[in-house]
């Protein structure tokens, strides 16, 4: 069994497309080809996948911008470490190789978090960023060649700086700011997402005039209060909502996802497919397939697939001080200013926290990681960490696989070959462990 629809961020309706409605100006053009630049600071969001498959909305960014060029993917550019992820998450569409065929082609960098947005640049034309990163382009067959092999557009494509919103630079610029695209991604999706309260029968109360969509499969039980006076709020097919829970747009909470009994969701969250949630959760992000089912505050963070935290898991987004929020996202980067004074944590794929676990602001943790100390972790814990109060030390790379599997069987998946290796490879002593 393989990861089938495990984060398919451009098809289907976990951040995917219904419909497909294009800028103009693409008249001529065969597709687009999607470039992860490798660049920015994104932490251990990025171990397991593109900034493409990163949840920057309701949807991916990849799928955001696929449906304002309104063409088809022809192919992607990601950095070689997850290249072998990327190709089968995304079956049929070439990778870090040419697609077939001759025309031109669009060229959209995956930091663009909002969408693709015109005029679009002449032929064999870059638009860059102002520290030189291409923004998009528009290029021929032989431009995309040399793109997709080596990550560079030939010399012979014009290139000049153009104005627009910066790309993303650091995982704050993702999370903190996905609440403000639910509205315009659930204008993307068309009215065949999800239908207006005024046409259900029986179900939640609703406050204030923002759209609320609200999936035909979605069901509630009684006392849900959904609260649209600051914002757009979409509930995905397939949602379950609890006893009592309340929702504060903006938030979106997507496909089979479960929320729990008295839950409340503040503004500016999304929840991503396939999760259970439960206590208080604002300004937040999971990607889907992770698990923070009981009590327990977690504000302004990014939680990755497969992540469980325990109960009582508590996180905190601000500063006694009251001052801008500085993170190191990985143990070998920078410490970076991240000029927000609400800035919770990033938490890694596959990464589990123990009952009654404190998170200071500001912290990252990587895949695979496993906390159960009785006092914070530290602020940056690398990949695979094992941390109890004796000590931190590496999960047995073994161990880990055997508990992923558990884990992803329980939505009947499995980690595939190409999930494997990449998790392999990110662990410390992955080989050492193999070959004794």
């Amino acid at each position: 069994m393989g990861r089938s629809g495990y984060l398919r961020g451009m098809n289907g309706t976990n951040g995917g497309i219904n419909g497909i409605r294009g800028m103009s100006g693409t008249e001529g053009l065969t597709g687009v080809i999607l470039l992860d630049d490798g660049q920015g600071h994104f932490g251990p969001l990025t171990d397991l996948r593109s900034t493409a498959d990163l949840r920057s909305g309701m949807l991916t960014t990849g799928a955001r911008l696929l449906h304002d060029a309104g063409l088809p993917l022809a192919a992607i550019r990601v950095p070689d470490a997850v290249a072998g992820i990327v190709a089968a998450d995304h079956p049929g569409v070439p990778v870090n190789r040419p697609p077939a065929g001759e025309g031109g082609f669009l060229v959209l960098n995956t930091r663009m978090l909002d969408g693709c947005r015109g005029p679009l640049p002449g032929a064999r034309t870059a638009a860059l960023d102002a520290d030189g990163a291409v923004r998009m382009a528009v290029v021929d067959h032989a431009d995309v060649s040399v793109l997709l092999e080596t990550g560079g557009l030939p010399e012979a494509v014009a290139a000049s700086v153009t104005d627009g919103p910066a790309l993303a630079a650091a995982a704050w610029d993702v999370f903190t700011t996905a609440g403000e695209r639910i509205a315009d991604d659930l204008d993307r999706l068309g009215a065949a997402w999800g239908s207006s309260p005024d046409s259900i029968t029986t179900g939640p109360v609703v406050l204030g005039e923002h759209p609320v969509r609200i999936a035909s499969t979605a069901s509630f039980d009684p006392g849900v209060v959904l609260d649209a006076r600051a914002g757009a709020i979409a509930i995905g097919p397939n949602v379950h909502v609890g006893i009592n829970a309340a929702i504060h747009g903006p938030c979106a909470v997507l496909d089979a996802t479960r929320v729990a009994d008295h839950a409340m969701l503040k503004a500016n969250t999304v929840i991503g497919p396939h999760c259970r949630v439960g206590g208080e959760i604002g300004g937040t992000v999971f990607q889907g397939f992770a698990n923070k089912s009981h009590h327990g505050h977690l504000g302004d963070s990014w939680v990755g697939a497969w992540a469980n935290l325990g109960a009582g898991t508590v996180n905190s987004n601000l500063l006694n001080t009251y001052g801008d929020v500085a993170m190191r996202l990985s143990p070998d980067g920078p410490r970076l200013r991240s000029g927000r004074q609400f800035l919770g944590c990033v938490i890694g794929d596959h990464a589990k926290t123990a009952i009654g676990t404190r998170i200071m602001t500001g912290t990252s943790i990587g895949t695979g990681a496993m906390i159960a100390t009785s006092t914070p972790p530290p602020a940056t814990v690398p990949a695979f960490a094992w941390a109890t109060d004796a000590g931190t030390r590496v999960y047995r790379f073994e161990k880990f696989l055997d508990v992923a599997r558990t884990v992803m069987a329980r939505r009947d998946l499995e980690p595939d070959g190409a999930m494997e290796a990449r998790l392999r490879g990110l662990h410390p002593e992955a080989g050492r462990e193999a070959g004794s």
